[in-house]
């Protein structure tokens, strides 16, 4: 972030500084300028990987909440953007599999929250395509809702945040 800086102050100078090469020594700071500012800010953001294997409930309208057995759920998201994965798979005691899919994200994702539209699947078949929900929490555990009624939670076991 220092060489950032150190272009700015690069540029602020040879704008005050008349050369030889006029305007296209300071087009060529300006270009180099941008160049390092452009990566620089969209590293700026944080971006998150959560990981869990140890589902809490999941549930759909108009039945109990079941206990999951074994979950594989994996959620990675960049703060501000609509840049998100999202994908739950949780089996409970009955046999059935549950299936949670981030379609696509609706609004710019927060350090605890990612909402989108998500296909919802038992035992292979669509329950619920493109439904509005969010998924969010991500501090010690999480939780999903959606407007449709579906639920699933659980606890994260693995996390990288860079």
């Amino acid at each position: 972030m220092n060489s950032l800086f150190y272009w700015i102050e690069q540029f602020k100078m040879n704008l005050s500084t008349p050369t030889k090469r006029g305007l296209a020594m300071n087009a060529t700071h300006l270009l180099t300028a941008l160049t390092v500012l452009c990566p620089a800010l969209a590293w700026s953001s944080p971006t998150h990987n959560v990981m869990s294997n140890r589902g809490l409930y999941v549930s759909e309208p108009g039945a109990a909440s079941q206990n999951i057995s074994s979950a594989d759920m994996t959620f990675v998201w960049t703060e501000g953007t609509t840049n998100a994965f999202g994908l739950a798979k949780a089996w409970v005691a009955t046999g059935d599999a549950y299936e949670f899919q981030l379609a696509s994200v609706t609004a710019p994702t927060t350090a605890t929250t990612i909402q989108g539209l998500w296909n919802i699947s038992k035992n292979g078949a669509l329950l619920c395509g493109s439904c509005a929900g969010q998924v969010y929490g991500f501090s010690g555990s999480f939780k999903f809702y959606s407007a449709n009624g579906y639920h699933f939670s659980g606890f994260i076991t693995s996390r990288y945040d860079y």
